[in-house]
């Protein structure tokens, strides 16, 4: 990570921040600096600077170069450059307000955006897209490139690959190193985060200069940059009374308020696609190459912010067409919207094959795709066609709209009015009278489903056929009404500049009404409505407004009610946000279990529990060596191999797990400080309607370290008490628990083991062990017991105690002694648990678990049976009859109660 200090981390954020926008503007011709207003190219100077500096960052990290002092020297040098070859036609970039009241609109709008958007969450934790957005911004900044060859991976012995990666023969890029995070393979250990990266390219700079704070403050600029471009592409498109209510409309909706605070893509791209047509609008009347250059560059790099950045190009390509057909666009005009685009499309290209192959790959390959050949040669034959017609016959075409243009726009806006008829009412009609998912099953009709299944409705998903409608949850039915009525008042009242806005609406709402192609839990499905949708649905509806308000007398009055009334229920819906934080608290706890591992250890995740959700900000923000298993139980030989051949490489290597996952094969030590626990609030996610308030989250888990058997330190005790005084012997059990009488002990996994010092050659053991409540119709189980590897034998367990007794080896064993008890089926030989939860009626107990173990006892040829102290099947007992089902020996201990026992400790395993 190169880091600066703050002076200089200042200086290259006023560099990343202005400079390149104030050049650009500098360099405009005299009339077009004219024509550009106070606030306006305030705005550009800012948004030209986050675009050039995004994507300066993202070719340097491309290159495995980024830092955050190399991009601010480089941008600052291509600056001069372009300063002196341009300075024949220098000007000041910012012209004097004409009056300060020309910006108080632009001051409002701003200072809304910020009081409701600058409060970033803490969604830290890997999981979702935004953990992965994050975390790609912590690898960019510490790193310096995209891709990153990981050494923890490249640790890992060939034959215990398994014990992290399931499959032996995964393509590319479809090993899971992290969710969002996948590996090429572990031969390379070339790690590459999901999506594409402009975004968490340029949230590296933040990261780099304040840490992970700074990388959670970017969604919050591009919300308020976004919202502000929003307000600066309307006023010129629609006029100032529309902008100004549709940002400030936008500015307090609660969709747009939750994803400027998110850290996802979609605020950036909403920021450059309306940068795009403000600088589309203007480059269409003052005919500038340079305002021409702004609009391709801002469309391009929108391609380079999120994959559905490519909707834009057809839009563009009909709209400089229609241009064409006119007679408006000369071969020099077009060229400076289409070099750029087509420039930074190349660049969008090339980023996918090398860095976003298996992002590409996954969304080309969804079901939704799979058409026939047929269809998609007739849709590219239809499309070549339509361009060639408009090229070749576009001034005939260009003619005949003009003379009958009363005719064509009323068919267009009664086409728009049926259309979103059909998606609010008959589309999620024939959606629930198919049967489809997501519907009320008694809606179903049967005699239809035949016809319906034919015509696709079978598989709309409620949430696909209902996406228009549940936008309306969050614009209200009357926001959505006014947002159509204002469409066709813009068709009613068309003006060119108005074509290349409108269809980019339409484009946008095509493809995702049609479909939302993202997990339909909200607010998170809403993200595909942040970008365009949003903003025109209130930007259409503000126009109507304001028409209504311009035409006086009750229409005024309306208006304004309705204006109070969409405003009041946004603040509404809002208010609940002003001062939540998602996951408030993410940020200190992972730096506090961050700072107990040094770059010399190594620290393996259990994937239980949701617990390994940890593991991605550690490694990424943190730069803690992290691998999580593959699997809930591991291989134990594997394990003890791998921690084997790490021996001299890690300092220390430690586990991640919780109470009900107990990790077999290695012996662990706790750390200091446990069980640690992390209670916080995350929104909650709804499916069927708008969601309301926060869920609780939380974590528990325990941190250990591996100790090797030798370095146990362990006397050479006859007996161990498993449940009391087991502790640093015992591996792969659950936490210690008490009967009613005060019997202590432990259930097993799977498997288990104890490590036994006093086994000498030629003694016993003797294993004191039951099966609790196990019901008697589950399938039979065995009890294996080996030395070191070395078979002992095995036994069977009913309810009651029972001690079973087992020669040693006479040989002695092979390497530390460790008492392996494995619980097993012995038709299979496959490992034979059993839940509780699912078996015994009331139970809450998920573990997975085998048989119970009271004590282990070792004899020796020096030490007589009496010595030992070990009950003998069939030997003479005090016992009496407990609640549980068991049999238990006289009471010895501090008496408890449970059914399951009642732990000695807090939850750990061993």
């Amino acid at each position: 990570m190169s880091s600066a200090s703050p002076g200089l981390a200042v200086l290259a954020g006023l560099v990343l921040f202005l400079l390149p926008g104030f050049t650009l503007l500098a360099l405009l011709r005299p009339r077009d600096r004219e024509e550009t207003p106070f606030d306006e190219a305030l705005f550009l100077a800012v948004a030209v600077s986050v675009m050039a500096s995004a994507w300066m960052a993202l070719l340097l990290a491309e290159l495995g170069r980024f830092s955050l002092l190399r991009a601010a020297a480089l941008l600052a040098v291509a600056c001069a450059a372009a300063l002196v070859l341009g300075r024949r036609r220098l000007g000041a970039p910012l012209p004097r307000p004409r009056s300060w009241r020309e910006v108080v609109p632009a001051a409002v709008v701003l200072a809304v955006a910020l009081a409701l958007q600058a409060r970033p969450t803490e969604y830290l934790l890997g999981g979702r897209d935004p953990g992965t957005y994050v975390a790609a911004m912590a690898v960019i900044a510490r790193t310096g490139g995209i891709a990153y060859t990981d050494p923890a991976v490249l640790s890992i012995p060939r034959e215990d690959v398994e014990l992290f990666f399931r499959e032996p023969d995964a393509a590319d890029y479809n090993w899971g190193r992290f969710m969002g995070f996948p590996l090429e393979r572990p031969e390379t250990g070339r790690v590459v985060p999901e999506f594409f990266h402009l975004f968490p390219a340029f949230g590296a700079y933040l990261f780099q200069a304040i840490g992970v704070k700074g990388a959670l403050a970017t969604p919050p600029i591009f919300g308020v940059l976004g919202t502000l471009a929003v307000f600066f592409a309307l006023r010129r498109i629609l006029g100032p009374p529309p902008a100004l209510l549709a940002a400030l409309l936008l500015a307090i909706n609660v969709v747009q308020v939750w994803f400027a605070r998110y850290p996802v893509s979609e605020g950036l791209s909403q920021m450059l696609i309306f940068t795009a047509l403000l600088a589309a609008h203007r480059w269409e009347r003052a005919r500038s190459i340079v305002l021409g250059g702004l609009t391709g560059a801002a469309l391009g790099l929108s391609l380079l912010a999120h994959i559905d950045g490519v909707l834009v190009a057809a839009p563009l390509a009909a709209y400089l067409l229609v241009r064409h057909a006119r007679g408006e666009l000369a071969a020099k005009q077009a060229a400076a919207v289409l070099v750029p685009f087509a420039a930074l499309a190349l660049h969008a290209a090339l980023h996918a094959a090398l860095f976003a192959r298996k992002y590409v790959v996954s969304i080309a390959t969804r079901p939704y795709w799979h058409q026939p050949l047929a269809v998609w040669l007739l849709a590219a034959a239809a499309s070549v066609a339509l361009g060639f017609a408009l090229y070749r016959g576009g001034p005939a075409l260009v003619r005949r709209a003009e003379t009958h243009a009363s005719a064509l726009r009323t068919g267009v806006a009664l086409g728009l009015v049926l259309l979103a008829l059909y998606a609010c009412f008959l589309r999620p009609a024939l959606s629930a009278w198919a049967g489809a998912d997501g519907n009320d099953p008694a809606r179903a009709v049967s005699s239809l489903r035949g016809i319906l299944d034919a015509l696709g409705f079978t598989r709309l998903a409620a949430h696909d056929a209902q996406s228009v409608v549940r936008l309306g949850w969050f614009v209200t039915p009357l926001g959505l009404a006014l947002g159509l009525l204002g469409l066709v008042a813009i068709v009613r009242d068309w003006r060119r500049e108005y074509l290349f806005p409108v269809l980019t609406a339409l484009a946008f709402s095509a493809f995702y009404f049609y479909k939302l192609r993202v997990y339909n839990d909200y607010f998170f499905a809403l993200r595909r409505f942040v970008p365009v949708i949003l903003p025109f649905v209130l930007g259409f509806a503000a126009y109507l407004l304001t028409r209504m308000a311009a035409a006086g007398g009750w229409r005024r009055i309306a208006a304004g009610g309705m204006v109070l009334f969409l405003g009041a229920s946004y603040l509404l819906r809002t208010a609940p946000l002003v001062s939540y934080v998602d996951w408030k608290g993410s940020v200190r706890f992972v730096a506090d279990v961050a700072r107990r591992f040094g770059p010399d250890d190594m620290v393996i995740f259990e994937q239980k529990e949701s617990i390994h959700l940890l593991s991605l900000p550690l490694w990424a923000v943190h730069g803690v060596n992290v691998l999580e298993l593959a699997r809930f139980r591991p291989d134990p030989e594997r394990l003890q191999h791998l921690i084997g051949s790490w021996r001299g490489r890690y300092r220390n290597i430690y586990f991640v797990h919780t109470w009900r996952e107990p990790v077999c094969g290695v012996f662990l030590q706790d750390v200091a400080g446990g069980p640690y626990r992390f209670a916080t609030h995350e929104w909650e996610r709804a499916y069927d309607r708008a969601p309301r308030r926060p869920e609780p989250r939380g974590l528990e888990f325990t941190i250990s370290r591996v100790v090797p058997p030798q370095d146990l330190q362990v006397p050479a005790l006859p007996e161990v008490d498993i449940g009391a005084s087991d502790d640093f012997q015992v591996s792969g059990f659950f936490q210690k628990e008490r009967d009613a009488d005060g019997r202590t002990y432990r259930w097993t996994g799977p498997c288990a083991e104890v490590y036994l010092p006093a086994a000498k050659d030629g003694g016993r053991v003797t294993i004191t062990a039951s099966a609790g409540q196990r019901p008697e119709d589950l399938p039979p189980s065995e009890v294996r017991v080996s030395l070191s590897g070395a078979p002992l034998g095995s036994f069977t367990v009913g309810p009651e105690w029972s001690a079973h007794t087992l020669a040693l080896p006479a040989a002695g064993a092979p390497g530390p002694p460790r008492l392996r008890i494995d619980v097993i089926d012995p038709v299979t030989l496959r490992p034979r648990t059993w839940r509780p939860a699912r078996s015994l009626p009331g139970s809450d107990d998920t573990r997975d678990i085998g048989v119970k173990v009271d004590r282990i006892q070792v004899e020796t040829k020096g030490n007589s049976s009496s010595e030992a102290r070990f009950i003998r099947p069939g030997a003479a007992k005090r016992t009496r009859r407990m609640s549980g089902g068991g049999f238990t020996s006289p009471p010895r201990k501090k008496r408890g109660e449970g059914l399951g026992g009642a732990s000695l400790a807090p939850p750990s395993s061993r």
